[in-house]
């Protein structure tokens, strides 16, 4: 038990260091891939964080490149999100999209919903 609060420690005292480290980098990557929506970036940012540290603590390897791997996850996330906006703009018409985009939420893995600023206006 005490060997794995150590880790459990170790793991956050790494993954904050190095969040910190990358955190402006990949915001302005966010803010990007975002099309420049700040509000969007800022919730993909957040979210992105958030599954890093829970992929960091399941991650029996050790991670060689903390940057690229924060940026892959980063970039993914972003990516699901603009799909996901986009599925619910594009295909507003078909019954199957209005019922998925219908509580203007996005669910990304368990980690968290956010709620959809476009669908929101």
């Amino acid at each position: 038990m005490l060997d794995r609060q150590k880790r459990t420690t170790d793991v956050n005292s790494v993954f904050w260091q190095e969040w910190q480290k990358y955190q402006d980098y990949l915001y302005h990557c966010c803010l990007k891939w975002m099309e420049g929506n700040s509000t969007e970036a800022e919730d993909a940012l957040s979210m992105a964080m958030l599954k890093a540290r829970e992929k960091m603590g399941k991650n029996l390897q050790p991670i060689d490149n903390f940057k690229a791997w924060l940026t892959t996850i980063t970039h993914n996330l972003c990516m699901d999100i603009l799909k996901h906006n986009n599925h619910c703009i594009v295909g507003f018409e078909d019954a199957d999209a209005m019922c998925c985009c219908a509580n203007n939420t996005l669910s990304v893995e368990g980690v968290s919903q956010i709620e959809n600023p476009v669908l929101a206006a």
